[in-house]
């Protein structure tokens, strides 16, 4: 089985600090693969909730360092390696994550193999190959990925605010899973609303669309809500994550799309 679990679907300040909704980011099964991207506050917690081990774990991902995506990296790096006595896996992470102010702290760091991620890195570990192929512009170094595995191509679209090579940096994929903190424009705040989502999302016209990282705004507006009027918009099948969430990538490759 080749598909996704979120370990939370909370995103923007308030949302993570009263966790009005969880916040652990989400755990990818490709082929045989076990990926961790964003681990934020509570991720060990959710993953022993949600009956997933951490010690299975081949690789951590980080898109960026704000706490929301980064806070539980160190334990669950300790969680991967048997408290650091079985040093293995990969640490992938932008290069602020370990320098000035390190998010990744340095005891921790030999018991893994550490990636730094640069515009246009690819990576294969096993038969998963692994490409970032564009910085996002938010206020620190960020970067999505694209997964191609048996079942198709996943996206993955982390903060950023919008700008017009965005979608074309993700032309082709099967899956895509994109951040929405907002439903209005800040520009204080630099992070995708709900029409530069359904933008996005019609240019690139992926077979599939999960919308998450919700912020108050969402929530209040009904994230299921939103994803429907986007469905209708576009005619992309576009649904809204919710804490647990497990989507099959598989039961998906041979179906019919219109």
């Amino acid at each position: 089985m080749s598909g996704v679990i979120f370990l939370g679907t909370g995103g923007g300040r308030m949302v993570v600090l009263n966790q009005l909704r969880k916040s652990g980011g989400f755990w990818l099964k490709l082929d045989d693969l076990n990926i961790l991207h964003d681990p934020g506050p509570g991720s060990l917690v959710m993953a022993q909730q949600l009956r997933l081990k951490p010690r299975t774990l081949d690789a951590i991902v980080l898109s960026h360092r704000h706490i929301d995506h980064s806070n539980d990296v160190n334990v669950m790096i300790e969680a991967m390696t048997g408290g650091g006595f079985q040093p293995r896996g990969r640490l992938i992470v932008p290069a602020d994550c370990l320098n000035s102010d390190p998010v990744v702290l340095q005891y921790v760091r030999p018991f893994v193999e550490i990636t730094e991620i640069k515009k246009g890195l690819e990576i294969t570990i096993r038969d998963i190959k692994i490409k970032f192929p564009i910085s996002n512009m938010h206020p620190v170094e960020t970067y999505g990925a694209i997964y191609t595995f048996s079942s198709g191509r996943l996206g993955y679209i982390p903060d950023t605010e919008y700008f017009p090579e965005l979608a074309g940096a993700y032309s082709g994929i099967d899956f895509l899973i994109i951040n929405v903190v907002r439903m209005k424009n800040d520009k204080r705040i630099r992070h995708l609303n709900m029409d530069d989502a359904a933008e996005v999302i019609n240019e690139i016209r992926p077979k599939k669309a999960i919308l998450t990282h919700f912020g108050l705004q969402v929530l209040k507006a009904s994230p299921e809500r939103q994803a429907r009027i986007i469905s209708e918009k576009t005619g992309v099948d576009v649904v809204a994550a919710y804490d647990g969430m497990n989507v099959d990538f598989d039961e998906m490759k041979n179906k019919k799309w219109f």
